[in-house]
């Protein structure tokens, strides 16, 4: 005999061949109707049979329950069906509400779907399934400027030195599982670091990679030449100021700071690379690559007035520059004294009857060529003293001893003292 009426238990008429039972927790309880359990009202599921084991004649299985019907997970955590919380621990695993396939408990979950659970009892399920929507949180991967970051030896550099985007990660030591590293690990060279973004308590599923390498000792080093380190009073000289690169990796936002006496005048600056600021007399430069150089050549005027030192300083750089022995050079110009006159009157009057060169006796080595505007040589004087009253003392066109004529002359002084010759004009007038 079957039960297949619906009512109360209460109404059940006494049956000694008849039993109730009960499933609690998993396990089944035969009760002699009409004995009816306290607990009974507590029970999961109530079943009918007309013999305690016969699992066929179950009269009916109801559905699972769930504390939540939206269950959220870390994509990164790669969940599975078996992971959905559900009271009940005989559950098979639909894509539908009703009919479909059965899934596999170590099916994967995907975002944003509904999986439906049955309850099975003694190889019957429910008719009913229960719906459990399903959210992946999958932050996104990190990002960085680069890729492959240069470190210098002497920074010490940590993973917590590497440049990334946003800040909130998590460095791994492999692209898949692998050790979580703590901020202040050294990196070493030439190692590959994988960082995960961190939102909440899911982490991305994919990991940026950054390599790194670090060079050895950086050093910056600056050197200066002028071209001329006894130049006229109003002479132009070019002050060549080469910055080197001699470490092995870079240097950004370099600043060399020019400072230059009273007595040089600015002219005009150009760079190999960088910018000058004339008015505050800075040079800078974004970034100086390993072995690399740099040169500002800086066009000065010898002032009459002044004295006449120029320093440039290496102010700042990243990374700092750990030896500062060599970030600065200076250079002092020693003016000549010499002014050459381009006017003179050899007419007898007792003024301005001799060329002269102020000075001119201090270079005892010099020499003195003069040329007419044919370029024909008229006068040739070594170790000059301001005598010559106009007189030609070459043979040629003139004849030696005999006087010039008025007219434009060029003159080229050659001392040892100087760097290199003095050329210029003068002007002859005998009237």
């Amino acid at each position: 005999m079957r039960f297949y009426t619906k009512t109360t238990i209460g109404r059940f008429t006494l049956d000694l061949f008849f039993c109730l039972v009960v499933f609690q927790a998993g396990q089944e309880q035969c009760y002699s109707i009409p004995k009816i359990n306290p607990e009974l009202i507590k029970t999961e599921s109530i079943h009918f049979y007309d013999h305690p084991m016969d699992a066929d004649h179950i009269l009916e299985v109801s559905p699972p329950t769930t504390k939540n019907t939206q269950q959220e997970f870390c994509a990164f955590d790669r969940p599975t069906l078996s992971a959905i919380q559900i009271n009940e621990s005989n559950i098979v695993w639909y894509n539908s509400a009703s009919h479909g396939n059965p899934l596999a408990p170590n099916s994967l979950l995907i975002d944003n779907s509904t999986y439906y659970a049955a309850q099975l009892l003694d190889g019957k399920e429910s008719e009913q399934r229960l719906a459990i929507s399903v959210i992946l949180h999958a932050p996104s991967t990190p990002t960085t400027s680069s890729n492959v970051q240069v470190f210098a030896i002497g920074q010490n550099p940590t993973v917590g030195d590497l440049e990334v985007e946003p800040i909130n990660v998590v460095w791994y030591n492999t692209a898949l599982e692998g050790k979580v590293l703590d901020f202040d690990t050294p990196l070493q060279n030439g190692r590959q670091y994988f960082a995960a973004q961190v939102s909440s308590t899911c982490e991305s599923t994919n990991r940026l990679m950054v390599t790194v390498k670090i060079n050895g000792p950086s050093d910056l080093k600056i050197n200066k030449t002028v071209s001329n380190k006894h130049p006229m009073i109003g002479e132009k000289v070019v002050l060549t100021i080469t910055v080197e690169n001699e470490g092995l990796s870079n240097f950004n936002d370099i600043v060399i700071k020019e400072q230059l006496d009273p007595g040089f005048g600015y002219v005009n600056a150009k760079t190999s690379q960088g910018n000058f600021d004339a008015t505050n007399k800075v040079w800078s430069l974004s970034s100086l690559q390993a072995k690399a150089t740099a040169v500002l050549n800086l066009e000065v005027e010898a002032m009459p007035n002044g004295s006449y030192s120029s320093n440039s300083l290496i102010e700042t750089s990243f990374p700092a520059d750990k030896n500062s022995q060599n970030n600065s050079a200076e250079i002092t110009l020693e003016p000549s004294c010499i002014t050459i006159y381009n006017e003179f009157t050899p007419n007898d009057d007792g003024k301005n009857d001799y060329f002269r060169i102020d000075c001119i006796e201090t270079f005892p080595e010099s020499e003195l060529q003069i040329f007419n505007r044919y370029g024909d040589l008229v006068y040739q004087q070594k170790a000059y003293q301001n005598d010559w009253r106009g007189l030609a003392n070459v043979s040629g066109t003139i004849g030696k001893g005999n006087p010039l004529p008025t007219g434009t002359y060029f003159y080229i002084l050659k001392t040892d003292g100087l760097s290199e010759n003095k050329t210029g004009w003068l002007f002859l007038r005998k009237d």
